[in-house]
């Protein structure tokens, strides 16, 4: 199955990037959660499809710029971990976040994602999966 979740994870970048909410979300299980890097800033953790679909409409209302860029995927099996950058502009303070370090970690169940956590702290990522560097 690891081989079918790194898939995932890379259709789940790719789905974001273009905004594709309906891809985005065939991705994702019924039960999922997601943690992105503005939740883990703010301590908000979005449940269920529904909660999810709301986020991502709204995400383009404080970003100018905001897209997820992937360099090397990591498989652990039932989680897959993806190391890259992101490029992004805050729409109102024109704050230009590019080529920040960022990881993404993804938890799967039944070829969905079921869990998923921004990090922009690599070792704490690894250590969300029971590894460190």
């Amino acid at each position: 199955m690891s081989r079918e979740n790194v898939e995932v994870m890379q259709r789940f970048h790719d789905a974001f990037n273009r905004r594709d909410v309906d891809a985005f979300l065939a991705l994702m299980h019924p039960d999922v959660e997601v943690v992105p890097i503005t939740g883990r800033l703010e301590g908000t953790v979005y449940r269920g499809h529904a909660a999810i679909r709301d986020f991502l409409q709204s995400f383009d209302e404080d970003w100018e710029v905001f897209k997820t860029v992937p360099a090397e995927f990591r498989d652990f099996g039932d989680c897959v971990m993806s190391l890259g950058t992101w490029e992004s502009r805050g729409r109102a303070s024109g704050l230009d976040l590019t080529a920040r370090p960022a990881a993404w970690v993804a938890w799967m169940r039944d070829g969905k994602i079921v869990r998923q956590e921004t990090f922009t702290d690599r070792a704490e990522a690894l250590e969300a999966v029971g590894l460190s560097e």
